[in-house]
C-alpha cells in the first residue's frame, strides 16, 4: 500500500489547483462591476491625496511668509543662511582638494551623491526665483 497523492486530491496536482482558481473565478458581469467600483475607489484616492498635497504645500507656504514678515532678523534669514552655508561646504569640499595638491597634502574631496547637487541647484533656484519675483512685484517694501 503505497502512498499516492493523486489519490488524495482526486486527480493530478494541475488539475487540484485548477479546481481551486475555478472558486474565485467570477463571471464576467461580476468582474466588471468589480473593476468600476474599484475604478471609483482608486479616483477617490488620488483626489485625496492631491487634496492633501495641496494642502501641505499651502502650509509650507503660509510658515514661510510667517517667517518672512517676522520681526526678528534670525527667522527671516535663517533659510539664507543655510543654503549659503550648504553651498560653501559643497564648495569647500572641491577646493580643498586643490589647495592640499599645492600643500601635498593626502587628501581627496568627498564624493557627494548626485542628489546633494541637485538639492542644492532647486535650493538656489527657488530662492533666487523668489527674491526676483519680490524685487519684480516690490514686495519688499
Amino acid at each position: 500500500m503505497a502512498f499516492n497523492i493523486q489519490d488524495i486530491i482526486g486527480g493530478s496536482v494541475a488539475d487540484g489547483v485548477a479546481k481551486i482558481i475555478s472558486l474565485f473565478k467570477l463571471p464576467p458581469e461580476a468582474a466588471l462591476q468589480h473593476q468600476e467600483a474599484l475604478e471609483k475607489i482608486q479616483a477617490d484616492m488620488q483626489a485625496k491625496i492631491v487634496d492633501a498635497t495641496t494642502a501641505e504645500i499651502n502650509e509650507g507656504g503660509q510658515i514661510i511668509q510667517a517667517e518672512a514678515k517676522s520681526q526678528s532678523w534670525l527667522p527671516r534669514n535663517v533659510r539664507p543662511l543655510l543654503l549659503l552655508l550648504w553651498g560653501l561646504l559643497i564648495t569647500l569640499n572641491y577646493i580643498m582638494g586643490v589647495v592640499a595638491q599645492f600643500a601635498h597634502i593626502a587628501y581627496s574631496p568627498v564624493v557627494l551623491p548626485d542628489w546633494v547637487f541637485k538639492l542644492t541647484a532647486i535650493g538656489f533656484t527657488g530662492y533666487v526665483t523668489a527674491r526676483t519675483w519680490e524685487k519684480v512685484t516690490d514686495s519688499d517694501n
